[in-house]
């Protein structure tokens, strides 16, 4: 199968392909007839219309009208991890009155479609400007995220509403193995070979320069493509960077203020980074057969990284959080789309050192942001050429701060852009 990522083979190999050819011409014009031979046909893109069958929504609200409650210490929220109240909340919420038919119709208002990379279905959504100058722009989600993050920013991004601000044709993919671009059924799945297929991917749809926003996994998706396509990638908006410490005595030199932005690994709430790095699978039985497991699991993430008052529907749209906790569901993509943890950890150890990424960079930081490291140690491994501390928000940046995003976003390639 050609999977898109064949690159240019050797001297030997080359001469071995010019003689097939010449042996093809030859036998052509020994019959009276010079012929070229047959290019093969580009990769099929498919178009797409999100729609779920009405048994696996059926199947989710019996689910839900069964499930079988835990107990919660008297007195206590969130001590422990999801409070009972608020999943009883949502639960009952998601079998009686949530939509998911107008929510897959918000989905269908957009241009979609799939493809085959690297032996993978591949989903995304393509939404042109009618603008001639509009910049190619990829968003790219991470976990627990999903397309439903960048719906509000397509037409906003698309059609601006002053000419004078940048325009772009926007591609939206879901991850492999996340939503209608999953299961994965091979190995392998960590950033850097989604990022081989998302280079492929806008190489099918024939751009060759375009931008990339991520935030959470896109973030390191995006600094892949930027490794594996550096002349093709003109600029990188990232709302996350991790790096890890430059030398052995760089946290000590932290202020209180970088430690405690820095030190969410050290923290309890981190906890579900590691059982997901090293036990998805396990993690996935339980999770994909009760929903209320799943929901309650989605809340806590949603609880802990977004900034809010001290419930997270302050700032997220709670149609938007169930049709994100719906759309893995309903796709079976549960277990999947937690694999790309262990994935990255077991790709990562054989990884070399990554070097200094020159593509210039937009870095949008969010306050509630989780893991940020110092800037100094940022701009040692990446070229930031604009930065904002944006007053409020948190890890779900596209969908708790979608103006404050899109703004930021038009700064950075306007610049960029013109370069």
């Amino acid at each position: 199968m050609n999977t898109g990522f064949e690159k240019a083979e050797g001297t030997a190999s080359q001469c071995g392909k010019l003689l097939l050819a010449a042996l093809f011409l030859f036998q052509s014009i020994a019959l009276g007839q010079a012929q070229v031979p047959v290019q093969p046909e580009p990769a099929t893109i498919r178009p797409f219309k999100a729609h779920v069958p009405d048994q696996v929504l059926i199947d989710l609200r019996r689910r839900l009208a069964e499930t079988k409650w835990p107990d919660q210490i008297p007195g206590t929220t969130w001590e422990y991890g999801a409070d009972i109240n608020k999943v009883r909340e949502l639960a009952d919420y998601w079998q009686n009155k949530y939509d998911w038919r107008a929510q897959e119709a918000k989905i269908n208002r957009f241009n979609q479609f799939t493809t085959e990379i690297d032996g993978q279905q591949i989903y995304f959504i393509h939404q042109r400007s009618p603008r001639p100058d509009a910049i190619p722009l990829m968003l790219i989600h991470g976990w627990p995220g999903s397309i439903v993050e960048f719906l509000a920013l397509i037409d906003p991004l698309t059609r601006p509403k002053n000419n004078n601000m940048p325009a772009f044709d926007v591609i939206i993919p879901s991850l492999p193995g996340f939503g209608f671009s999953g299961p994965t059924t091979s190995r392998g799945w960590g950033p850097r070979r989604m990022a081989k297929a998302l280079v492929v991917l806008m190489d099918r749809l024939g751009y060759s320069r375009y931008g990339i926003q991520g935030g959470d996994w896109g973030s390191a998706v995006a600094r892949e493509m930027a490794c594996e396509a550096p002349t093709h990638v003109i600029g990188l908006h990232l709302n996350l960077l991790y790096v890890d410490p430059p030398n052995p005595g760089a946290i000590a030199q932290m202020s209180d203020t970088e430690r405690r932005r820095f030190s969410y690994f050290d923290r309890e709430e981190s906890s579900f980074f590691f059982l997901q790095s090293y036990e998805p699978q396990t993690l996935a039985y339980a999770l994909t057969d009760s929903p209320v497991g799943w929901l309650a699991w989605m809340i806590g993430k949603f609880q802990l990284l977004t900034d809010n008052n001290g419930d997270f529907l302050t700032a997220v749209d709670r149609d938007t959080f169930l049709t994100d906790v719906t759309l893995y569901w309903a796709t079976g993509t549960v277990g999947s789309a937690m694999r790309i943890y262990r994935e990255n950890r077991l790709t990562g150890r054989e990884a070399p050192p990554s070097p200094r990424l020159e593509t210039p960079v937009g870095y949008a930081d969010f306050p509630r942001e989780v893991a940020v490291p110092p800037f100094s140690w940022i701009t040692q491994k990446y070229n930031v050429v604009q930065r904002t501390e944006m007053p409020r928000g948190g890890h779900f940046a596209a969908l708790e701060q979608p103006e404050l995003l899109i703004e930021d976003v038009r700064k950075f390639f306007a610049k960029v852009g013109q370069k």
